[in-house]
């Protein structure tokens, strides 16, 4: 049985073989995107566009005559457990699209997995299956984005080689619903906080080294559960984590210099503000485009109270307060549009 190193490798190499710069150029609408980048990277994944890969799939319902532009065969021979979505490289991908992809995979038998792509960029959506629907999950479960071609981008697309899905399809599936799982920890721990149930009071009560629990000791706890008593707790939470050194703080300096390269970078109408993050890490605060690590338009960094933004990781300013950063107005520019261009 092929193992996931040599399936590692295999994509590696195959990969290695595609000449991307040529291709974008061959790419101008989504009939030929489809056809000189996406259709490749499938096969790349171990796809034979003969035995495995199915086209203009019919995914209508009633008098509709929709149809997904590809379906992947992965351990059925007639029924495509992943459909592939396509659109032209340079397309923004937003939730219409998704919703165009989910409209198709509702209406397509036994499919698992749904992908949205341009090309350049590859959303992967898992199907509820703790639901009898056949929806897909509104949020991807990975995202990838092969204008940087990496280690780990090949370990995470080795992930859906037809070798290796083909075995391992169950098990990627529990993953993706503990990823949707997790992602609503924090409207339940709000929820949890505003209206705390009678186990989170006595998991409170206990660690007060309660010995007896009465309504009105239960009555009194809760009440002190709130915005006040949350903000105390949160100040020696973070003190805790300070000391155990797993703490990451941004600083206020830190946001002011954020959005200031921001407000000039949103001036250019080619840059959706929507799109400018930041991501605070160990060693430098980042501000990315599309939350995406991948695509940082500079970093900043500090050192004895002094800070620098780096860009293109070779190109370093000091930072002296906004003038600082107005100065360097072109260079921010020309970083972040290279993502929106």
């Amino acid at each position: 049985m092929t193992t996931n190193k040599q399936i590692v490798t295999a994509i590696k190499k195959s990969l290695s073989k595609i000449d991307f710069s040529k291709t974008y150029e061959k790419c101008t609408n989504e009939a030929q995107t489809r056809l000189y980048l996406i259709e490749p990277i499938i096969q790349v994944l171990g796809y034979s566009s003969f035995d495995d890969m199915l086209t203009e799939i019919n995914a209508g319902w009633g008098a509709k005559n929709d149809r997904a532009d590809i379906g992947l065969l992965v351990k059925d021979k007639k029924n495509p457990e992943i459909i592939v979505e396509c659109k032209a490289l340079g397309k923004k991908l937003t939730d219409k699209e998704a919703s165009q992809l989910n409209g198709y995979f509702i209406n397509t038998k036994n499919s698992k997995i749904g992908i949205l792509t341009n090309g350049l960029e590859w959303r992967f959506y898992s199907i509820n299956i703790s639901t009898k629907s056949q929806n897909l999950f509104e949020i991807p479960f990975l995202i990838l984005d092969f204008s940087e071609i990496n280690d780990e981008l090949i370990e995470q697309l080795s992930k859906f080689h037809r070798n290796f899905l083909s075995t391992n399809l169950n098990e990627l599936l529990e993953e993706t619903q503990e990823f949707y799982f997790m992602q609503g920890f924090d409207n339940a721990f709000a929820t949890e906080l505003f209206e705390p149930s009678d186990d989170f009071i006595k998991a409170i009560f206990n660690r007060m080294d309660g010995k007896r629990m009465t309504d009105t000791v239960k009555d009194k706890i809760k009440s002190l559960i709130n915005s006040s008593s949350i903000q105390t707790a949160l100040i020696k939470v973070i003190e805790e984590e300070s000391k155990s050194g797993n703490m990451i703080i941004t600083t206020a300096e830190e946001l002011k210099i954020y959005h200031t390269v921001k407000t000039i970078l949103v001036h250019n109408k080619k840059i959706d503000a929507d799109r400018i993050t930041y991501r605070d890490q160990k060693n430098s605060f980042n501000i990315l485009v599309d939350d995406n690590n991948k695509k940082i338009v500079c970093k900043i960094t500090s050192a004895r109270n002094k800070y620098s933004i780096e860009i293109n990781n070779r190109d370093k300013y000091e930072y002296n307060g906004i003038e600082s950063i107005v100065n360097i107005k072109k260079q921010l520019l020309e970083s972040a549009l290279s993502y929106f261009e």
